[in-house]
């Protein structure tokens, strides 16, 4: 069993008509298949980071198992992490919103399609009626701030929260998943930069993703609960908890729910399912997906899949891929071999079978975005700490090409035209990126102060 760094604090059945979850699937995914196919060529580089860089806190969306790579980051939507500074653990006034100026920005500091370069900083509607805003989270591991794109630069204005926290959105709304030490969830005004409400989860819930129920609520991921919830988007309140414990393995307290997603009237969820013994993070059976009515969160099925360690999923083209980090070697890196990668989950015969492998891939996947419209796929290749560059899957044939950010463990984000947002935490060459028609664009920055990239959401 290889050992993995552990949560420092907790923190990655009764089967519903096939028929009916077969047109939920196709119903809710109308992607075109990409025809292009990417020659395989990898590249590696990592620079060497501070001994005060080097600690993460440990419940990462590693996405990962939470136990290493990301503070609290676990979907991978969770999944590595790595040890959090004590000054990040307690609940503070970091966990708690301020506002870096006495006035926020208005809508105005909305970014226009041509503010990054020779790349569009803010993705615009199939309708080009709409423009969204960029948002950008970073965190040093002891304190951190929300700024978001204004005329090609992330903002000299900021939000504070607490170091560990993920963005999500969902329509117009941009929440904050304050994570480690902080168990928020927030709802930030995108026009006006405010905070429309803050509540807090109960000790270690550890969110990691949000996804749309219906007009008026979300459902949240909690990976350090037995449970997800259902959230009204109007105040916050809790309208609704689906239990989870059942899939928890060894006494473990929680299957470590890291990933959500939806298709048609069916909720999908990503269970990671490990237990702790003392320092080590101990991974016995694979992953597990879990499928559930949209509407009320009734359990219809579950699928075991074929690796360990989920981080994210997204469908193309009607079919359902799963990205997998599997378990960390001695060094808290990441193997090449095929007991992690890309996973094709086939929904008719219950089943999860690898599509691509950690063998051609170069290691385990710590974030995973798919681009349903070209059938395209961007995975974070975790090699080691520091050392994690991102590939681009054709999810067509498997083949892919690297892209040049040496270590996107800070967010991947896709717009609506299929423009790809990465956070590279290279040390001391931190930043944002963007990549659109082939060309990897640095963001420049308004602020000299302004933190590595953490992770990134945009809203329309």
């Amino acid at each position: 069993m290889k050992k993995l760094l552990t949560l420092i604090t907790a923190s990655t059945l009764a089967f519903y008509m096939q028929g009916c979850l077969e047109e939920s699937i196709a119903a809710g995914d109308e992607e075109v298949e990409s025809s292009s196919s990417v020659k395989d060529e990898q590249s590696s580089s990592s620079k060497a980071k501070s001994s005060s860089s080097k600690e993460k806190s440990s419940s990462s969306k590693a996405k990962s198992s939470s136990s290493v790579a990301k503070s609290s980051d676990s979907k991978s939507k969770s999944s590595s992490s790595v040890a959090a500074s004590s000054s990040s653990k307690a609940k503070s006034s970091s966990s708690v919103v301020k506002s870096s100026s006495s006035s926020a920005k208005s809508s105005s500091s909305v970014a226009s399609s041509s503010s990054v370069a020779s790349s569009s900083s803010v993705a615009e509607s199939s309708s080009n009626e709409e423009v969204a805003t960029t948002f950008v989270f970073g965190s040093n591991y002891m304190v951190g701030e929300l700024r978001w794109i204004v005329d090609g630069k992330i903002s000299e204005e900021k939000l504070e929260f607490n170091q560990d926290s993920r963005l999500r959105s969902v329509d117009e709304n941009l929440f904050v998943l304050e994570r480690l030490s902080a168990d928020n969830l927030a709802l930030i005004d995108a026009n006006k930069k405010t905070v429309k409400w803050q509540i807090d989860l109960g000790a270690n819930a550890n969110p990691t993703d949000v996804v749309k129920a219906n007009k008026d609520e979300i459902w949240l991921a909690l990976d350090g609960a037995e449970n997800f919830v259902k959230v009204a988007v109007k105040d916050g309140k809790i309208t609704k908890t689906v239990k989870t414990g059942d899939f928890s393995v060894n006494n473990a307290g929680t299957p470590h729910l890291v990933d959500l997603e939806v298709s048609g009237d069916t909720l999908f969820a990503l269970f990671q399912r490990y237990y702790t013994e003392g320092w080590n993070s101990v991974f016995e059976v694979p992953g597990l997906l879990a499928m559930y009515k949209l509407n009320n969160g009734d359990l219809l099925d579950t699928i075991w899949l074929e690796t360990k360690n989920p981080t994210a999923m997204g469908f193309a083209k009607g079919k359902l891929y799963v990205a997998s980090m599997g378990e960390y070697n001695d060094s808290y890196g990441t193997d090449a071999d095929n007991t992690r990668g890309i996973e094709l989950v086939d929904l008719s015969k219950k089943k999860s079978s690898l599509f691509v492998g950690g063998e051609t891939l170069g290691g385990g996947i710590y974030d995973f975005v798919v681009d349903s419209k070209n059938a395209l796929a961007y995975a974070v290749i975790y090699k080691f700490y520091g050392s994690a560059p991102i590939a681009k899957v054709n999810l067509a044939d498997g083949s892919f090409e690297m892209l040049s950010i040496n270590d996107a463990e800070g967010s991947l984000a896709l717009d609506g035209n299929g423009v790809l947002y990465a956070g590279d935490r290279s040390y001391g060459t931190e930043a944002a990126y963007v990549y659109e028609a082939g060309v990897v664009t640095k963001i420049a920055a308004a602020s000299a102060d302004v933190l590595p990239p953490y992770s990134i959401a945009i809203v329309k």
